[in-house]
């Protein structure tokens, strides 16, 4: 499984402010693993099913609101973050704003969202079904 802009160096990819998160979404592949090629109208149907991606950065504000603490002030409490940097999660497809960049001519959808936006962390890839 390939995530979307994986060869961006992370200082030219953007930086997420406050509390947002920044996702690089699951990489929609031209062709099977048996060479069939894939049309677009079934890429664009397995992008809007899929909502899974890698987080890619993280705000300096993310997880540090009192909710998480459970009404506890921060200053008597350590965040208790749901998601790190690397961690790779599920969200809702109508969650954040969608920004497209470019590196070495290729154009890479990236996603951010807010901390308390995320639905799932998925640890084991090989539960997911993918083309």
């Amino acid at each position: 499984m390939r995530f979307e802009a994986e060869a961006v160096p992370f200082e030219k990819l953007p930086k997420p402010a406050g509390w947002r998160i920044l996702l690089a979404p699951v990489k929609i592949e031209e062709q099977t693993k048996g060479g069939i090629m894939i049309i677009d109208e079934s890429k664009k149907t397995a992008e809007y099913f899929r909502n899974v991606a890698k987080v890619v950065a993280m705000g300096s504000e993310c997880y540090k609101d009192p909710k998480f603490q459970g009404g506890i002030p921060l200053d008597r409490a350590t965040p208790k973050a749901w998601v790190k940097v690397g961690d790779v999660i599920q969200y809702n497809s109508y969650t954040g704003q969608d920004i497209i960049i470019k590196h070495e001519g290729e154009e890479c959808k990236l996603r951010f969202v807010n901390d308390d936006e995320v639905i799932s962390v998925i640890d084991d890839l090989s539960v997911l079904n993918f083309l």
